[in-house]
């Protein structure tokens, strides 16, 4: 009877420390659903205007210059100013390197010149920024919210593989010129371990957003990271998205009101595997299941964007097996069928692989990694788009 007793004690002590351990993400879960998803006041922004009637454009470079022994992947692009593109990704000796470092370089549309790349986080940076041993780092992904801030978003590990990733912030007030320290998203109460982030998200109004994260820890899976930063410490809380073991990398396409569409990377062992495609009609809260485009894919970042009159347009390797092609396609019926617009990059035995998308007042702009050795660049406007779409390549 003692011992039982004494067991009771034990256990009711550890139910009492955890639950004052998660105290904390318990106020930030009320928090968030009494502030940020007030309904009375969400908003998406589409970060969009319509163009006028211009001639096609189209133009191609290069971000950054090769350099050898130099790899380069994994870009994001972001308006950072009137007619001004902020793009960031990583650059080392190889993936996972100790001497891998976050780059950024701008673009402006009146010159069509890039600047110098220029560090904007390394290892050691980041090290002693979030007080903590950092052993890699990986997948920037720039974002610019409802009050033109810009968030830097990126992955790092103490150990291990891109599965025991974390995640960091950076924030710019003056459209990327100057960036505050690194701080860790705190995202599970015990080992907060496997979160990582490929794309930007969806702003809401009051300068919160939402942004699309995965997991790769065991299972693969897909989340949602709605984040509130308009108090002292940002507030933030993750949703599930889907369970089903083989959609990650989400990129979330506003579609009006609040309905959202996500399109997946999938991770799937079969040899044919396509692009997955899921629906919200509740700004993220629930889902439907993912299920298959008719698009191939083989296990491989891509991009999509919903265009002025409700067409998807997407950059994708086009291909079961291989990223040797980046293509562009286009859906004018939600996603059911789909065309070929254009190959964009054809190489056998080369790379060209994790596009990034943004618009302007007047262009898209895409980069994507080529050949693991620089980053390439491409703009065009909707005249350029619809001459394709009419006429072919």
């Amino acid at each position: 009877m003692v011992r039982a007793k004494s067991n009771i004690a034990k256990i009711t002590g550890i139910i009492i420390v955890i639950l004052l351990y998660m105290a904390p993400f318990l106020d930030k879960y009320y928090y968030l659903k009494d502030v940020c998803l007030n309904k009375s006041s969400l908003e998406i922004n589409n970060n969009g205007e319509k163009w006028g009637d211009e001639p096609p454009y189209y133009v191609e470079n290069f971000v950054n210059p090769s350099k050898p022994g130099v790899m380069c992947h994994s870009s994001s692009i972001v308006m950072a100013g009137e007619q001004k593109i902020l793009c960031t990704w990583y650059a080392g000796s190889r993936e996972g390197a100790g001497d891998v470092a976050i780059y950024r370089a701008v673009y402006q549309e009146a010159t069509g010149n890039w600047s110098e790349p220029q560090v904007l986080v390394d290892r050691r940076q980041c090290s002693t920024e979030l007080r903590r041993h950092v052993r890699k780092l990986g997948n920037p992904v720039v974002a610019k919210d409802s009050r033109n801030r810009l968030w830097l978003f990126y992955s790092s590990t103490a150990f291990g593989g891109w599965s025991a990733a974390s995640l960091n912030f950076k924030v710019s007030r003056d459209d990327g010129k100057t960036w505050s320290a690194s701080k860790k998203l705190i995202l599970s109460p015990f080992f907060n371990l496997s979160t990582n982030v490929k794309h930007p998200g969806v702003n809401l109004q009051e300068g919160s957003f939402l942004l699309p994260v995965y997991h790769e820890f065991i299972n693969h899976f897909p989340q949602l990271l709605l984040f509130c930063p308009e108090t002292a410490e940002p507030r933030y809380e993750i949703r599930s998205i889907t369970q089903a073991g083989r959609a990650i990398q989400p990129v979330l396409v506003p579609q009006g009101g609040e309905n959202l569409t996500a399109f997946f990377r999938n991770t799937a062992r079969q040899k044919e595997k396509y692009i997955l495609m899921a629906q919200s009609n509740d700004m993220g809260a629930t889902w439907s299941p993912p299920m298959s485009t008719s698009l191939p894919h083989p296990n491989s970042g891509l991009v999509m964007v919903r265009m002025d009159d409700g067409a998807y347009l997407g950059v994708i390797n086009y291909s079961f097996s291989h990223r040797e092609n980046l293509t562009l396609v286009m859906s004018r019926d939600a996603g059911k069928t789909w065309d070929i617009l254009k190959v964009l990059e054809q190489g056998e035995g080369k790379e060209y692989s994790y596009p990034a998308i943004t618009r302007s007042h007047r262009y898209y702009h895409v980069t994507y990694t080529y050949e693991r050795e620089r980053i390439k660049h491409l703009a065009f406007n909707e005249a350029w788009l619809k001459r394709l779409r009419d006429h072919g390549n």
